[in-house]
């Protein structure tokens, strides 16, 4: 090698002395020789601090002690083997920072004496910036989450481990290829993935769910996050960042859930539900079979197992819940999952009882299915076969599952609770009038010639007790009678309820005997007594029978009409009773329809008038007061009888209306009367007891007298005995504001009621009328004279006025005068009057000589009859 021109270092010291880089001339005694200023920056050591003296302190500690060995050790062929190399060493600074600096080493021949001249560079930010680059690199690649990397041409230019671990490819197997050549199934969506690759190199990331295939061939769903990696300089989108999730078990817990919530809004069956909901969960979940139980009562009713043999589910049927009792029981007594890891080892094991679990499956998880309020309505079971793991994944399926199982359950419980409301009566769970005209369709339909009964049964006076003692009690009592009946009737017999105490009962293979029979005991267990809210209250029953095939009618509509046809009958009659129907009831029931049509614009027009029977004191002959009578002429039915178009207004809903219009009435007359100069001392009207149920009637009552500026003592309101026994404490303080406004109140047709004298005492009752059936026989039977000898001494003993009815002969007011019965009304002193009739009746009654001496003995004075 040719020696260095020493020139040329002379002229290279101004340039070294100018240079960003560090120099240091070391001799061959490694004495330093130059020490140019960058090398000063470097170090922090100033020029004369380091030249002529050893160059070990600007060397790493590492090599100070053994520097000198350490170039002579590393000399081959006469040079230390750094030469021309570089080197990065960690070095430290006069200050004792450290900072890695890159060394160049060259060998210099100076007037023949070795030197050696080191540049060195300040590489600490290159070192950091590379380590930081090595442990982002190791994290990125030991990262779960898979991720690749492409570049601008869209290749794929870094992966790392968990991307290899997923799909199986190193990374020379897919750096350069595109995503969609190396990752995409044939069964990925197109529209997906043009989505994605419109999406791709825009300014922002986004996310995407994708179907991938990994390399061996294995279909799954990833969740694919794409980052945008922008050049620092020009803004420019350099680089992707692709970081993938595997998302296949998720997804398919997601379209299992969202499947079955779809199956629950369809018309698939409850059993059908079940079985979708199993194979669903076997699909998902490979190497399981799928069970399910409802929980009823405190039994299992099986669902749905379609993998399992029938004998398996067929012995779980009915088993009784409970601890112990195999995992299905204890699951459900429990109300919390059951694990069995073996099976066959398990204690709860023996309570299979013989029944042999599914070949091949080895452990079984029981969950249970649980109403909101926490009870368990259903169980179902995961059996594991062998090798299937009971891994977080199918725990999430359970944990699934068990909320859709109650959804699946609680639809069909309302389901078949609104089956219920639609085919069934709610108070008495009786079938209704749907299920009845399915019933008797499918029955008349069938084919089979068969004798039919069809029985409409309606409960006679049921609205008193409504009226009365309130409907609570109403409805209590009907649920008792249809608990009889339902325990009395035998196979055959279909009873459904068709409206308020209205039911229909069809007995196939019924021969008119056998319905006379059959109608026979309805009667019976319908009039037995029945206690409710300490009251033992009666009833009985009208009761209309068809027959088919008789009559001729063979439709369904005529055959019910026709039953109600005869039960109308005898519900007009006023009794109760059963009457088979006959074709001239078809008339009766057209009029009864006619009939209250006409009733009700009697009511609401002029049809209506009151006429007044006057009541005669015996005591001092002098007029008592009337009683209004209501009466109707109809123009087309004539003159309709009391009975039959109260009955009838009873029936249509209208009677309220008669009573109101009744007590409007006879104040505005007794108005009239005082001003006519006529003394008419009380009206008495009758109401029916519904009237009562009204707060309002006690207000009225009120309004009327200020009306007319009647006052109270001159109005008495009758009520019949029966009803005045049941008033309810609501329809009480409504008689007691009537009775404060100084109206009377008389009980009619007392003594037929059969009511306690406790009960009779407590009412604010001021008067009592004897029936007429009582005055009628009085003088042949002494039982019937003794009872209205005792009805008189109690209203003297109660301070209550006492009125008799019916008299009509002079014999019985006799006796009713030598009994010191206070007041008398009938026949022998006067027929009921028209308005206009009262004044003359009254001038003459006041005229005849010794009044009092002739009511005693009728026939005298010319006293109208």
């Amino acid at each position: 090698m040719d020696a260095p021109d020493v020139s040329v270092y002379g002229m290279l010291l101004p340039a070294l002395e100018q240079s960003i880089m560090a120099a240091v001339l070391v001799d061959e005694n490694d004495s330093v020789r130059y020490f140019n200023p960058a090398a000063e920056r470097l170090w922090g050591y100033a020029r004369g601090e380091v030249l002529g003296r050893n160059m070990r302190p600007l060397l790493p500690k590492a090599l100070q002690a053994v520097h000198g060995s350490y170039m002579r050790s590393n000399r081959e062929g006469g040079e230390p083997r750094a030469v021309g190399m570089n080197r990065d060493l960690l070095v430290e600074r006069k200050d004792g920072r450290q900072l890695w600096v890159s060394f160049s080493l060259s060998k210099i021949d100076l007037s023949g004496r070795i030197h050696y001249l080191a540049f060195a560079r300040d590489v600490s930010a290159e070192v950091a910036r590379s380590e930081q680059n090595r442990l982002l690199l190791l994290a990125v690649n030991h990262t779960e989450r898979p991720l690749f990397v492409v570049d601008g041409e869209r290749r794929i230019v870094q992966i790392n481990r968990a991307f290899s671990e997923l799909f199986g490819y190193a990374a020379g197997e897919a750096v350069g290829c595109l995503p969609s050549e190396l990752l995409a199934s044939p069964h990925t969506d197109a529209e997906t993935l043009a989505r994605v690759r419109s999406k791709a190199w825009g300014t922002e990331g986004f996310n995407e769910e994708i179907l991938a295939r990994s390399k061996d061939g294995r279909d799954m769903w990833v969740k694919a996050s794409v980052n945008p990696i922008f050049d620092e300089d020009s803004g420019q989108l350099r680089n992707q960042v692709i970081v993938m999730s595997d998302i296949t078990e998720a997804r398919r817990i997601r379209d299992f859930e969202r499947d079955v919530l779809e199956a629950l809004t369809s018309n698939l069956s409850f059993i059908g539900l079940g079985n979708f909901i199993c194979q669903r969960i076997e699909a998902i979940a490979p190497g399981v079979l799928v069970s399910m139980f409802r929980v009823v009562g405190r039994r299992l009713r099986h669902w749905a197992a379609p993998s399992f043999q029938a004998s398996y589910v067929a012995g779980w049927e009915g088993v009784e819940i409970g601890e112990g009792v195999a995992g299905y029981g204890t699951c459900a007594h429990r109300g919390e999952p059951v694990m069995l890891a073996d099976i066959k080892a398990e204690p709860l094991r023996s309570a299979y009882c013989g029944r042999t679990p599914p070949a091949g499956c080895r452990a079984c998880m029981v969950y249970p299915a649980k109403r909101r309020d926490g009870s368990v309505i259903g169980v179902f079971a995961l059996y594991l076969r062998q090798g299937a793991p009971q891994d977080a994944y199918l725990r999430r399926i359970a944990d699934i599952s068990m909320y859709l199982c109650a959804l699946a359950i609680e639809r069909e419980e309302s389901r078949q609770r609104l089956d219920e409301l639609v085919h069934h009566d709610a108070l008495t769970g009786l079938p209704n009038r749907n299920s009845l005209y399915r019933y008797t369709n499918d029955l008349l339909a069938s084919g089979v010639e068969q004798e039919i009964a069809f029985f409409c049964i309606g409960l006679v006076r049921f609205k008193d007790v409504n009226n009365t003692l309130g409907y609570r009690v109403g409805d209590q009592m009907l649920v008792e009678i249809v608990n009889r009946l339902r325990s009395r009737l035998s196979g055959g017999a279909f009873l459904a309820r068709l409206e308020g105490s209205t039911f229909v009962l069809v007995v196939s293979e019924c021969s008119p005997a056998r319905a006379a029979q059959v109608a026979s005991l309805l009667l019976q267990v319908i009039s037995e007594p029945v206690g409710i809210a300490g009251v033992l209250l009666d009833l009985s029953a009208c009761i209309g029978v068809s027959h088919y095939p008789d009559e001729g009618c063979r439709d369904r509509d005529g055959l019910l009409q026709n039953a109600k046809s005869a039960m109308d009958q005898v519900k007009a009659s006023g009794g109760g009773g059963c009457l088979f129907f006959s074709q001239g009831m078809n008339e009766l029931a057209r009029e009864r329809l006619l009939l209250g049509t006409a009733l009700r614009r009697a009511i609401a027009g002029t049809g209506l008038r009151l006429e007044y029977q006057p009541q005669v004191r015996l005591d001092g002959g002098g007029l008592h007061g009337v009683e209004a009578l209501a009466r109707w002429h109809d123009p087309e039915f004539g003159e309709v009888p009391p009975g039959r178009f109260i009955a009838l207004a009873e029936e249509i809903g209208e009677i309220e209306a008669v009573g109101q219009w009744a007590l409007r009435e006879a104040c505005r007359q007794l108005a009239v009367w005082r001003g006519q100069g006529v003394h008419v001392p009380v009206v008495s009207v009758n109401l029916s007891p519904r009237s009562f149920c009204s707060r309002a009637l006690a207000d009225a009552v009120a309004g009327l007298l200020r009306e007319h500026a009647l006052a109270g003592e001159r109005l008495t309101i009758e009520i019949t005995e029966s009803a005045a026994m049941v008033l309810t404490p609501e329809m009480l303080e409504t008689v007691h504001c009537i009775r404060a406004l100084g109206v009377g109140l008389s009980v009619d047709d007392f003594g037929t009621g059969f009511s306690s004298l406790s009960n009779l005492a407590s009412l604010p009752v001021t008067e009592v009328k004897i029936d007429r059936s009582f005055i009628d026989k009085c003088l042949e039977e002494s039982r019937l004279r003794a009872l209205v000898t005792a009805v008189i001494g109690i209203g003297r003993s109660l301070d209550l006025t006492v009125v008799a009815e019916g008299v009509e002969t002079g014999e019985q007011c006799e006796l009713l005068r030598r009994q010191r019965c206070p007041v008398v009304q009938g026949y022998l002193f006067a027929r009921p009057l028209r308005p206009q009739d009262v004044p003359p009746w009254v001038e003459r009654f006041g005229r005849a000589p010794a009044a009092a001496d002739a009511a005693g003995r009728p026939g005298t004075g010319g006293m109208p009859v």
